[in-house]
């Protein structure tokens, strides 16, 4: 009877401590975040301590409950009684799920929290564009561009438009930028548009199916 009574109690420990485990509070398991620096917050059980939170871009974690080294995205040590935390580093849009480790200080046991997912949305900004004549030593036209994009390489667009007729198109990858970053373009006048002729600049950014389109209308060179 007090081998039974022993083994249920250790049974109960054992299922107490497969639960104690930090409550990821936000961004809330399934959120959408439209932030590129969330506030990470949990509640801990009674009597643990934060160790560390973790971000990854894949769910599949170890036996323990750590996430693969290759999936590792961002995250940091984090005081004992510390329940929140943001990345310094801004997060490029895209699927996540994050965790903590906590631990109780009386046995050194450390618990993984299950992965929470969340999803931070294609998010791209046209600033401003402007464009600047010159006529020496060729007529050529400078595109400049202000925008910003929570995505790595979007693709930037340009295009003159004489009436509907295109007169002159680019386009390449750039690095996206978070904080609006500066881009350029150079268009060489050809021969049939004529000097002070009125054209229709558009400009847009595009990743993921989303784009953002701006347009102005300019002088040839």
């Amino acid at each position: 009877m007090t081998i039974f009574i022993a083994s249920l109690v250790a049974a109960g420990i054992a299922a107490a401590a497969a639960i104690a485990v930090a409550t990821p509070l936000t961004p809330r398991p399934g959120a959408t975040v439209t932030t590129a620096h969330p506030d990470f917050t949990w509640r801990l059980p009674f009597a643990e301590d934060s160790v560390a939170i973790f971000i990854a871009d894949k769910p599949d974690v170890t036996a323990e409950g750590k996430f693969y080294d290759q999936n590792f995205v961002d995250g940091a040590d984090v005081f004992p009684g510390v329940g929140e935390w943001s990345p310094a580093r801004p997060l490029y849009a895209g699927e996540y799920w994050w965790n903590v480790l906590s631990t109780d200080p009386s046995t050194h046991a450390r618990f993984y929290s299950p992965p929470a997912e969340f999803t931070i949305p294609v998010a791209l900004r046209l600033n401003r564009i402007t464009a600047k004549r010159y006529s020496f030593p060729r007529r050529r036209l400078w595109v400049d561009v202000i925008a910003a994009a929570n995505v790595k390489r979007p693709l930037l667009r340009a295009r003159l438009l004489h009436g509907r007729r295109i007169v002159w198109k680019a386009a390449h990858r750039v690095d996206g930028n978070i904080i609006p970053g500066a881009y350029g373009f150079y268009w060489y006048a050809q021969r049939r548009v004529k000097q002070a002729t009125r054209l229709r600049l558009i400009v847009s950014i595009s990743s993921g199916g989303v784009v953002r389109t701006r347009s102005l209308v300019v002088r040839a060179p």
